[in-house]
């Protein structure tokens, strides 16, 4: 594997691709859209900033409106791609569909991360070229993971039903559960600005299925990905 001396590699040389394009852009305003890419490198920002500077490089849009991005923590990936669709969407009611991919890397371009190589890119790109209407929120890992190739796809649909009708405030709402370590509802109400209360934030977080996808998120960040994915 070639790694730019920048980029930081995980143990076992496993990362996580995020691969994403901008729902409904061909419909945008070119305002709106230069808005909704800013938005998106915002959140790779600030995910980096709170997520154990898991973000390599810079997430990169290529073709207008696709975009990619390259965690060296795959236990990331989960709430990094909620985190994306939660702030695009409460930020400017705009939605991103999100493929996550799990493997290994070849080589890194820090600077253009799209031009960089390896299974976890194959498999992110080509599963979101095979997502279906029906979902906005996909992936995929090597078949040399064997059953849990079905599975892995099949959690992220089931997250992506979840979130898919969330409203402005629980957006708004989630993005800060996802992006703040463990915080109360309290902390929540009193980060938004304005501030509301912690019954407005227990009321959002409730309605946006926040437990249930909690408890994706926590399995996510819990499992093993070296010894699931394995090195090929």
């Amino acid at each position: 594997m070639r790694v730019s001396r920048n980029a930081a590699p995980s143990p076992a040389g496993i990362f996580a691709v995020l691969t994403g394009d901008l729902i409904g852009s061909s419909e945008l305003p070119v305002g709106q859209l230069s808005l909704a890419r800013a938005i998106v490198l915002k959140s790779a920002r600030q995910f980096h900033a709170k997520s154990r500077k898991s973000v390599v490089g810079g997430p990169e849009f290529f073709r207008g409106d696709a975009w990619q991005l390259l965690l060296n923590d795959p236990s990331r990936a989960l709430r990094a791609a909620l985190y994306v669709q939660a702030l695009l969407s409460s930020e400017i009611g705009v939605g991103t569909r999100i493929s996550i991919g799990v493997g290994s890397v070849d080589v890194i371009d820090r600077s253009r991360i799209s031009l960089s190589t390896g299974e976890a890119f194959t498999l992110s790109g080509h599963a979101l070229d095979r997502m279906t209407g029906y979902f906005d929120l996909s992936g995929a890992i090597p078949e040399r993971a064997g059953p849990l190739t079905n599975w892995f796809p099949a959690v992220l649909h089931l997250c992506s039903g979840l979130m898919r009708h969330w409203t402005l405030r629980q957006a708004e709402i989630t993005s800060l559960a996802l992006l703040l370590n463990n915080p109360t509802h309290e902390q929540i109400a009193k980060a938004l600005s304005p501030p509301v209360s912690k019954q407005t934030v227990s009321e959002s977080l409730t309605g946006a299925n926040w437990r249930t996808l909690l408890e994706a998120i926590r399995t996510f960040e819990t499992t093993d990905w070296a010894t699931v994915v394995g090195v090929p």
